[in-house]
């Protein structure tokens, strides 16, 4: 039987033989495809760090624009990312509550990154993201494993936010900008408000920003309402300086916060009780970061170098008892890559090299123990260190056209530490290989095969004290008995095997002279090991049962590895438009279980996507759309209560500029017109009802 160092080497080897034939392909021509000014030209980079436009990555990417966020202005997790196929967002409408999926995989498998720095607060009961889409200029959103670039965490994918910049409100000869906004959403009362000021002084640009929002009960489809306050201040603060020919160095400041009132388990309908009170929380996150870029006259040195120190806390209080409830988790990491572009035996080649660290360090404390302790939520700190290479070359197939090759592989060392236990380490290869074959201009074949892998997080590894409380079985309130959290330092990482094949067409002048259509769409499967599972062992003690009722527990709470999984599904996703016309949408599945038992397995979904239209009449200046969601039946579940029905969804929406000659915009909306009930898989609550949206937006630049 082989040693894990013996694997390791091996898929070392394996991953710089791929690179190797790579580099001994043929000659490289310029890809000729005739893709216009729409979704095709559309380049990806924060994410897949290549030059590749969406329609010639191997692999499913899509990029949320400015031009969408102001038209349809989202208010939270749910509205900012629900055009991304195989993405959902579950929890609830609450904002804190809200978590995430990526092809079936959970929130633990998606690396979030602000600006290129990651994002790793997570926590089911206070929130995943805390950041206003009002203060974003775009989103980026690779599905599919991305750990040869970003190892631990990427299974599933990356969703990349960026900022707003000067840019995206200035154009060429223009110093100074200005965009104001305010809308109203009726469903929970929520007002909200941003300015923006951006200037341009030639080698020195910036950008100060600032979003209050205020909201209150949440009217669901159900006809309940779901209690919730949240009270917002979003500022932003960013700059860049052109020090020297080819010098840039950019720094930005994110800040969050978040006065709110809510159950202290802010996900499903789970009623306000003394298992579950209501709580002040206050929310508060800031994400620092300095990024050095040196574009050399050299084609060899292209060397972008990022640091960045982002703090996130939520703070609780009862104080019906007067209990205070603390999370703190502070990243702080540095990442450098270098691109450099080269010839080879008359081959053109980009290597993409690059180095990471960064550690997380969490504090957790209760003021109802007598320790200080939180339950699930372990004091301690994990380290990465990582290192990675990626190769993109193109080359001629003379009459077979032309085939793209990315092949790429990450080493990863971490360390995880607390004082209530042992220490955890591993290391990990993250190999992927990709190829795109495009045998003319409309085609594209392409398909991936990739490893990646998860470490356990601080939470899975060192779980103690108290998961919930509850009524003795025998004797009731106020004798309360307890299930407890049970710490596994041995937990082994995660690891990923995903195979994926796909296709697109894009073609212009398909059925007229000016219309145009693209698709593309993907298979995939993944194999997974050591999936990381929270075993809730709910059970009384016999003792409970007979006199004198004492000592009584309702079990244990633990991670635990699963042996083996499968998870499968597709996406399919597709564009439309001819004249003032455009039609998009997407349609996904996701499918796994448990190899094992054959039980389901994973953040799975049923058959479900959506569909958008739109006209713009130009001479009004007015655009008219709707959006319909739809899901099928959702059976793919452990117990019947996590069973769904299937729904549609409509939303319309229109924007008008009412005057030519003034940069003031309106956007009315009425989302789920229907009123209808429905509910995300794994939320556990009805989604939001019948809303009304105004949003007025005045943007002036000089």
């Amino acid at each position: 039987m082989t040693s894990k160092s013996e694997r390791l080497n091996a898929r070392m080897l394996m991953a710089a033989s791929v690179s190797a034939l790579a580099l001994a392909s043929p000659a490289m021509a310029e890809t000729e495809a005739s893709q216009g000014e729409e979704a095709s030209d559309v380049i990806v980079v924060t994410a897949t760090r290549t030059q590749l436009t969406n329609f010639d990555y191997p692999g499913l990417t899509s990029v949320i624009s400015l031009e969408a966020l102001d038209q349809n202005r989202p208010s939270d997790l749910i509205e900012l990312l629900e055009d991304i196929p195989a993405l959902e967002v579950s929890g609830g409408p609450r904002r804190t509550g809200q978590t995430l999926s990526l092809r079936g995989l959970g929130r633990e498998n998606v690396t979030l990154l602000i600006d290129g720095a990651r994002q790793n607060f997570n926590s089911a009961h206070d929130g995943v993201l805390f950041l206003d889409p009002s203060l974003l200029g775009r989103v980026e959103s690779v599905r599919g494993s991305a750990a040869s670039l970003y190892g631990s965490g990427a299974a599933g994918g990356v969703v990349a936010f960026e900022t707003l910049e000067a840019d995206d409100l200035l154009e060429d000869g223009q110093r100074y900008g200005v965009r104001a906004s305010a809308g109203y959403r009726s469903v929970n009362e929520e007002s909200r408000g941003s300015v923006a000021l951006v200037g341009d002084f030639g080698n020195l640009e910036g950008v100060a920003a600032v979003s209050l929002r205020q909201s209150g009960d949440i009217a669901l489809g159900s006809g309940d309402d779901l209690s919730a306050s949240d009270d917002i201040v979003s500022t932003l603060l960013g700059g860049e300086w052109d020090m020297a020919e080819g010098v840039e160095l950019e720094l930005g400041w994110l800040s969050f916060r978040n006065d709110s009132v809510e159950p202290n388990n802010g996900q499903g309908a789970a009623g306000v009780d003394s298992l579950n009170p209501l709580m002040n929380k206050d929310v508060a996150s800031d994400s620092l970061r300095a990024t050095l870029r040196f574009d050399a006259p050299s084609p060899l040195i292209n060397l972008e170098t990022t640091v960045y120190h982002n703090i996130g806390a939520v703070d609780e209080v009862d104080a019906s008892i007067n209990r205070l409830v603390e999370r703190d988790l502070t990243t702080t990491g540095i990442r450098a890559e270098n691109r450099a572009e080269f010839a080879l035996g008359g081959l053109d080649l980009a290597l993409v090299t690059g180095a990471e660290w960064y550690e997380d360090e969490q504090e957790g404390f209760d003021s109802a123990t007598s320790d200080g302790v939180r339950g699930g939520v372990p004091s301690g700190s994990t380290r990465f260190t990582g290192v990675w290479a990626q190769l993109e070359s193109t080359l001629d197939l003379g009459a077979a056209g032309e085939l793209i090759v990315l092949p790429g592989v990450r080493f990863d060392q971490f360390e995880s530490a607390s004082s209530a236990a042992d220490d955890n380490k591993d290391e990990a290869v993250s190999p992927r290989i990709a190829a795109t074959w495009a045998p003319n201009d409309s085609i594209r074949i392409f398909g991936s095969w990739s490893e990646a892998f998860r470490a356990p997080s601080l939470n899975e590894l060192y779980l103690s004290d108290t998961h919930f409380s509850l009524p003795h079985p025998i004797l009731g309130a106020p004798v309360f008995i307890t299930n407890s959290f049970i710490a596994n330092p041995n937990l082994k990482p995660e690891e990923t095997e995903t195979f994926e094949i796909g296709a697109a067409f894009s073609h212009e002048g398909l059925f007229t002279a000016n219309d145009r259509l693209e698709i593309k769409g993907a298979w995939f499967q993944t194999e997974a090991e050591n999936l990381i599972n929270l075993n809730v062992d709910f059970a009384f003690n016999p003792t409970c049962f007979a006199p004198p009722f004492m000592p009584c527990s309702a079990g244990t709470t633990y991670s635990e590895n699963l042996s083996e999984a499968e998870l499968e599904g597709f996406e399919i996703a597709a564009a439309y438009s001819v004249g003032a016309f455009e039609l998009s949408g997407s349609v996904f599945e996701v499918d796994g279980e448990d190899k094992a038992t054959g039980d389901p397995l994973g953040a799975l979904q049923p058959v479900m996507g959506f569909v958008n239209a739109r006209y713009t009449f130009e001479p009004q200046r007015l655009t008219l759309g709707g959006r319909v969601a739809f899901a099928s039946e959702f059976d793919k579940a452990a117990s019947a209560a996590e069973e769904r029905d299937g729904y549609a969804v409509l939303d319309l929406y229109a924007g008008w500029t009412p005057m030519a000659d003034q940069p003031l915009r309106v956007n009315l909306g009425v989302d789920n017109v229907f009123d209808e009930d429905y509910e995300r898989v794994f939320a556990g609550v009805s989604e939001a009802g019948r809303s009304v949206r105004i949003d007025l937006t005045w943007t002036g630049a000089w």
